[in-house]
């Protein structure tokens, strides 16, 4: 890595940041409801990994590119403490059903969207 990308993964990072910050101002989520906008972001950001993984393996972007991309922008856009946060509010709020959906969902769709951006990128899974 050299400085020009860690500049350039600075920048992504507040790029993706800034895209995660107007999902949830357009779908803000209730108290007590499922937090639609970082369940999206955090599945959309989890196919771009993959890809961006899968572009890296297949030599299509280098090693620097993949950083940008993967620990700026990704990095930036998608929150693992957010959905944590959410998780722990509607179990503390007694919503068990919605704190076990965002849990379980996020979890399940994170590591389906991961294997499916691989698989776009031309990554195989074995």
């Amino acid at each position: 890595m050299n400085f020009l990308s860690l500049i350039l993964a600075i920048i992504a990072g507040g790029v993706g940041a800034g895209l995660r910050y107007s999902a949830t101002v357009f779908a803000p989520a209730k108290k007590d409801g499922f937090p639609f906008a970082i369940f999206v972001v955090n599945a959309v950001g989890s196919l771009l990994v993959g890809l961006f993984t899968a572009l890296l393996a297949n030599a299509l972007v280098t090693p620097e590119v993949a950083f940008v991309l993967v620990a700026g922008f990704c990095g930036g856009l998608t929150t693992m403490s957010t959905f944590a946060v959410d998780s722990i509010e509607r179990l503390r709020a007694g919503h068990w059903m919605v704190a076990g959906l965002n849990i379980v969902g996020s979890t399940a769709v994170g590591l389906l969207a991961v294997g499916a951006g691989y698989l776009l990128g031309g990554g195989p899974l074995s």
